[in-house]
């Protein structure tokens, strides 16, 4: 039978925090070139570049002080992202211009699988957020202090696969210029980090896990503030069309 093992006792340094890094490093950029391939001003592209990491690292910090009653520490993944979707935000109401707002909104869609898929492979080699009992092809046998002597489902992988499937989908219809683009990648990233939880060791004995109900709140967040925005709500009509 084919499986992987991994070691978590690493005497240097974890590969971790190097692939977290590398993580927000490659969306950051990918982030960056699609904004400005999208007409988004080098000077705005360049202030949300350097606001989305910090506020994106911050709110994965906040969620997960948040979700273990101050008692764990990490980064999780959907604050990360509610992080990243506030810095979004923030440059839109800044800078009052509707058409480059939804053009960040977009690139930032469509980065948000690209980076969540490589930092998987950071938990891969660290053993967290790690799948449920499995001893069938590909499992994970992970030794070390961090997990003990057990063999998992690889869940990260998984992960991993599925997430950089989508965004490679959402380049190809980024780059066919369908308008429902943002939308989509959205739906289809929150339906498959909801569906594959139930593979996660944590969703063991539980009907729904604190991330699924984040994920439903999240689809019904959206959902609203799309009802709100195509009405007008957010932006006054006097400063939708701003764009120079």
């Amino acid at each position: 039978m084919l499986s992987i093992h991994i070691d978590t006792d690493y005497s240097g340094i974890s590969p971790y925090p190097v692939l977290i890094l590398l993580s927000f490093a490659v969306g950051i950029a990918v982030m960056y070139l699609l904004n400005r391939k999208s007409g988004i001003e080098r000077r705005i592209a360049g202030y949300l570049s350097f606001l989305a990491p910090m506020m994106s690292i911050c709110g994965g910090f906040t969620l997960t002080y948040i979700s273990t009653n101050g008692k764990g520490a990490g980064l999780s993944s959907i604050g990360g992202l509610v992080g990243m979707y506030g810095a979004v935000i923030t440059m839109a109401l800044i800078i009052k211009d509707r058409i480059q707002g939804e053009k960040m909104l977009r690139s930032c869609t469509l980065v948000l699988p690209l980076m969540y898929s490589i930092s998987k492979t950071g938990c891969l080699f660290a053993g967290c957020c790690h799948g449920i009992g499995y001893h069938g092809p590909l499992c994970i046998e992970y030794t070390g202090e961090r997990t003990g002597d057990i063999c998992v489902f690889p869940i990260q992988l998984a992960e991993t696969a599925v997430f950089l499937g989508i965004f490679v989908t959402g380049a190809v219809l980024f780059a066919r210029r369908n308008k429902h683009t943002t939308k989509l990648i959205a739906v289809v990233s929150l339906t498959a980090k909801f569906g594959l939880d139930f593979l996660r060791e944590s969703h063991t004995e539980k009907i729904i896990t604190f991330n699924q109900v984040l994920c439903i709140a999240l689809a019904v967040t959206a959902l609203a503030a799309d009802i709100a925005y195509n009405r007008g709500i957010v932006f006054r009509k006097k400063e939708i069309y701003s764009h120079k």
